[in-house]
């Protein structure tokens, strides 16, 4: 009566499903490619039911100011800034560094206030702009990079084109690659 004991009842064994044959371009997905497939989004600017003023004209203030909605002033707008924290960290500082120099220094509690919200605009000012520097520095070394490594691999294309005329693995590869 265990795993290994024969049954009284002899039943006949399980049926066993035939394998067939494998078939590997039926196994392999069709490739796509990007140009064989349907656009996305539309290449239109309608935006159905935006207030935006006809292409025809050149926008103005007025059609800009139409735009801003009171749901623009969030906190979660702001704070999604790029550059939102580093602005107020730095207009922070600048506060409190005004305001109690200018106390310590004229005992005045109106005169140092004045001073310390001053010192708040002017720090965001700064801040902001800073940041916004590295940034924009930033992205241009990024782009000098990829303009970089795009020439090289223009280069090391061309090269090896020169060595491989004479292949024909080579020319396949090429071929393939310029297909459309």
């Amino acid at each position: 009566m265990g795993w290994f004991s024969g049954s009284s009842t002899s039943a006949p064994p399980s049926k066993v499903s035939i394998v067939s044959e494998y078939n590997e371009e039926a196994s392999k997905p069709k490739q796509q490619y990007l140009e064989d497939l349907p656009p996305k989004f539309e290449d239109s600017e309608s935006s159905g039911g935006s207030s935006r003023p006809p292409p025809s004209r050149q926008p103005t203030l007025t059609d800009a100011a139409k735009l801003i909605k009171l749901s623009d002033f969030n906190i979660d707008r702001f704070v999604s800034m790029p550059c939102f924290r580093e602005a107020m960290i730095t207009g922070f500082q600048a506060m409190g560094v005004l305001g109690i120099v200018t106390f310590l220094v004229h005992k005045n509690v109106g005169k140092s206030l004045n001073w310390s919200v001053g010192g708040f605009f002017l720090g965001n000012l700064v801040g902001w702009e800073q940041c916004r520097s590295l940034r924009r520095r930033s992205f241009e070394v990024m782009e000098k990079a990829k303009r970089e490594k795009e020439e090289r691999n223009r280069k090391k294309l061309a090269e090896l084109s020169a060595s491989h005329s004479k292949d024909e693995n080579f020319a396949k590869f090429q071929e393939f690659n310029n297909r459309k």
